[in-house]
């Protein structure tokens, strides 16, 4: 008889986290969302292929093309990756934990 008592305490305190963590992992997953939208929208558009067909200098051979690692567009790709990664997986424990 003590056994049912704990499996319903267990079933009660699963509810009650349930209850809370399903609106703040859904909230978290919409902000990830949007974070990375914004990411994605902010970067620039490259067409390094077609620039080299022209016959244009290639892009490493710039100042900016050095030090592309510490450019605003790879800060940008970066953390487009973070936020994806993130958003995956939050979606995978809400799926798997909480349904």
């Amino acid at each position: 008889m003590n056994f049912l008592y704990i499996t319903a305490a267990i079933a009660n305190i699963h509810n009650e986290i349930s209850r809370w963590l399903e609106p703040l992992l859904m909230i978290v997953m919409a902000l990830m969302g949007v974070a990375a939208i914004v990411c994605i929208l902010m970067q620039k558009g490259t067409n390094d292929n077609l620039g080299s067909l022209g016959g244009n200098e290639s892009e490493t051979d710039t100042y900016a093309g050095r030090n592309k690692s510490r450019s605003r567009d790879s800060i940008l790709k970066k953390l487009t990756i973070v936020f994806l990664v993130l958003l995956l997986v939050i979606s995978v424990v809400f799926f798997l934990i909480l349904q």
